[in-house]
């Protein structure tokens, strides 16, 4: 908490002290961040802005001062918005860059009340060096404004191939703040935050996701992902803080997740690592119209063991579901969380005695469905053994891959009758 007496006396020597105490000053002011100041009063606060823009109009070639003026009034936040003519100035040409990022991010924190830098901003950003322009790229993503000039240079520079990848960043979270579409804009998002292996882009991408809708596919399944998976406290922090700028809870997200099963590649993911959360929605997810959605939320249930216990009535009526793939997803799912063949058992059979007859050469597709069903009987082992009539008679298939997938199945099962002559291998 700043103390006043000790903060007047640093106002005092801004104004009448000699330059060492005026040094001293302006380091000890750039300490407090912008939560430090709320308690100030603002006739203090006023008395300060003062003083600091005279130091600028005495420290017109001294870059140190000037960039200490520039990272208090950022750190007042929108208490410094009249100095803002000032902290303009000091994005001009000429001014040393380590200066003008200050003022940028001073600019950036005044908000909507620095519209009037979007024009210098605007100027400045496509012939500055990278620092600066990812700074004031930030800055201008923080004013609120997404007039025809500030689309356009967005845009542009998210399209450009030689964008730096710090300001590339920035552009997305600048397009996002600003609610402007650009191609592969979330795809690009959603794919830096699960899977790049630099934790800054993934703090950037989660930050950017933060600001877009929420019905958007891909934005909260990637949020939830990170916020309950990735490797550094920073960006879970910040993947958390988007799903809380949307006013999103956990169950919420995860709610929102299992609805979109069938349109994000990410929902499913972030299902698993919601864990029990996710329970209630993936039920709910099991009774839709759309075939994909229920397996996937079948095959979600069943990674998560007997955490989704309170899922095996729906996946018991599943098992009587028209699509056979998701009456197979159900059967593995109900096995992993129960354990019990009784139901899962006679279900997996019953798929393979409705594929009797089938002629497999050339339909892969059939082919790795009658084989995934033999996978699954051959992991419950000896409690299947009400499928050894079933599996027996496609151990002599003439598909020798099928053969072979049945023969494994019973060896797990049944091993003296996978060993008998009348099994092909």
């Amino acid at each position: 908490m700043l103390e006043i007496v000790q903060l007047r006396k640093q106002i005092h020597a801004l104004e009448d002290g000699n330059d060492a105490a005026k040094k001293q000053a302006l380091q000890a002011l750039r300490e407090p961040k912008e939560e430090e100041w709320a308690d100030v009063t603002d006739a203090d606060v006023h008395a300060l802005i003062v003083a600091l823009k005279d130091q600028l109009v005495s420290a017109v070639k001294q870059p140190l001062v000037q960039k200490d003026v520039a990272t208090i009034l950022g750190n007042l936040g929108a208490r410094a918005k009249s100095a803002l003519p000032q902290l303009i100035d000091l994005l001009q040409e000429g001014i040393p860059d380590n200066v003008r990022e200050a003022a940028a991010i001073a600019i950036g924190r005044l908000g909507k009340d620095a519209k009037s830098a979007v024009d210098p901003l605007v100027q400045l950003i496509p012939k500055a060096r990278p620092a600066l322009s990812a700074q004031s790229i930030r800055a201008l993503g923080n004013l609120g404004c997404a007039d025809e000039r500030v689309r356009s240079l967005l845009v542009n520079l998210w399209l450009s191939p030689l964008q730096h990848q710090n300001g590339k960043a920035q552009v997305a979270i600048a397009l996002c703040k600003l609610h402007i579409a650009a191609e592969n804009l979330l795809v690009t998002l959603a794919k830096t935050l699960v899977a790049s292996q630099d934790a800054s882009l993934r703090q950037a991408a989660a930050e950017a996701l933060g600001w877009c809708s929420k019905n958007e596919p891909d934005v909260v399944p990637a949020l939830l992902t990170a916020s309950w998976g990735d490797t550094k406290e920073e960006v879970r922090q910040r993947a958390q803080a988007g799903l809380d700028h949307m006013r999103l809870s956990q169950e919420k997200a995860a709610g929102l997740c299992a609805k979109q099963l069938g349109t994000s590649v990410y929902a499913e993911a972030a299902l698993r690592k919601s864990g029990p959360l996710a329970v209630a929605a993936l039920i709910e997810a099991l009774g839709s119209d759309d075939s994909t959605i229920r397996i996937k939320a079948a095959r979600t249930l069943g990674s998560l063991g007997e955490g989704s216990a309170e899922a095996v009535p729906a996946l018991t009526t599943a098992l009587h579901a028209k699509d056979q793939e998701v009456r197979l997803a159900a059967a593995k799912a109900l096995w992993n969380i129960t354990k019990t063949p009784d139901a899962v058992v006679p279900a997996l059979a019953a798929l393979l005695e409705a594929k009797k007859g089938t002629n497999l050469e050339g339909d892969d597709a059939r082919r790795m469905f009658i084989q995934s069903v033999m996978e699954a009987l051959g992991r419950i082992g000896a409690p299947a053994k009400a499928a050894v009539p079933a599996l027996t008679a496609w151990a002599k298939d003439k598909n020798r891959p099928i053969r072979e997938a049945a023969a494994t199945a019973l060896q797990s099962i049944a091993p003296t009758v996978a060993d008998k002559p009348g099994v092909r291998r």
